[in-house]
C-alpha cells in the first residue's frame, strides 16, 4: 500500500514539474520582440485555397501583423478573430515560441462540389453543406449543374458529395452531378457514354454499391459503351437503356 502511494505522489509531482517547465520554455522573455510569423496551414495537398503567403497577407490589410511587436503585448485572440473572417478558413489556432516567434495553424474549409446552377449562381459546396466563394485556385472537384436551390444543395448534395469524394472508385469515375427539375439526379461518369439515373438522392450508398457491382459483374463483360442510361432509382432494380449507335 504504501510503496503504491510512493508511485501515485511520483507520477503527480512529475506531472507537475512537466506542467511548470511547459509554462516556463513558452513565457517570452520580458521585453523579448517578435522577430516572425510561422504559418502552419493543414490538408494543403488536399485544396490550395489558401497558402501561407496569403495568411501574411491577411495579416498585414487587417493590421495584425504581430512581427516587431513586443510578445507581451501581441494579442493572439486577436489574429485568431482576423482569420476566422476568412471564408476558406475554417479555425485558427496561434501560440507565441520562446524563440520570439508567433505560430499559426490553419485548418481549412474542404469543397466537396462545385456548383453551378441553372440560374447562375456559382459556388462551391465545403463538407458542412455551406457555400464557399469561387478561388481563383483550381479545385479538382464534381460540378454540380441543373436546378439547384442553396436549401437542395445543403439537404441534398452535401452528402451525395460527400459519398463521392471520401470513395477512391467514384471520386475518380464520376465528374459531374446533374439535377433534374423534378429534383431526381443524374450521375455523369468519366469512363462510358451512358448517364446513371439516381433518381431522388436518397438511399444512395446502397444505389451505389449495386452501380458499383453491375460495373464489375455487366459492362466489364459486354462493354461499357452498350447502354446510354443506367437507372439506379427503384428498389433492387436496375434498368438498362440501349445506345442507339
Amino acid at each position: 500500500m504504501i510503496k503504491k502511494l510512493a508511485i501515485i505522489l511520483f507520477l503527480v509531482g512529475l506531472f507537475c514539474y512537466f506542467i511548470a517547465a511547459v509554462t516556463v520554455l513558452n513565457k517570452p522573455k520580458e521585453g523579448l520582440v517578435c522577430n516572425g510569423v510561422e504559418v502552419v496551414v493543414e490538408d494543403s495537398l488536399r485544396t490550395g485555397f489558401i497558402q501561407s503567403g496569403e495568411v501574411l497577407r491577411l495579416l498585414e490589410s487587417r493590421k495584425c501583423n504581430p512581427t516587431g511587436q513586443k510578445m507581451d503585448e501581441v494579442m493572439l485572440s486577436r489574429i485568431e478573430e482576423a482569420l476566422r473572417k476568412n471564408p476558406y478558413i475554417e479555425d485558427v489556432t496561434s501560440y507565441k515560441t520562446p524563440g520570439g516567434k508567433v505560430c499559426v495553424r490553419i485548418k481549412q474549409r474542404l469543397p466537396i462540389l462545385h456548383v453551378m446552377s441553372s440560374d447562375g449562381q456559382d459556388y462551391y459546396l465545403d463538407r458542412a453543406g455551406r457555400q464557399m466563394p469561387k478561388s481563383s485556385y483550381y479545385a479538382d472537384l464534381v460540378v454540380a449543374t441543373g436546378d439547384i436551390t442553396p436549401q437542395y444543395a445543403r439537404q441534398n448534395l452535401t452528402r451525395l458529395g460527400r459519398l463521392i469524394q471520401d470513395n477512391p472508385f467514384w471520386n475518380h469515375q464520376i465528374q459531374q452531378i446533374h439535377v433534374l427539375k423534378n429534383g431526381e439526379v443524374e450521375l455523369v461518369p468519366r469512363v462510358g457514354e451512358h448517364t446513371i439515373l439516381l433518381g431522388r438522392p436518397t438511399n444512395v450508398e446502397d444505389k451505389l454499391g449495386r452501380m458499383k457491382e453491375f460495373y464489375t459483374e455487366g459492362l466489364n463483360k459486354v462493354g461499357w459503351n452498350k447502354y446510354s442510361q443506367i437507372s439506379l432509382k427503384y428498389n433492387n432494380q436496375i434498368i438498362c437503356k440501349k445506345n442507339k449507335k
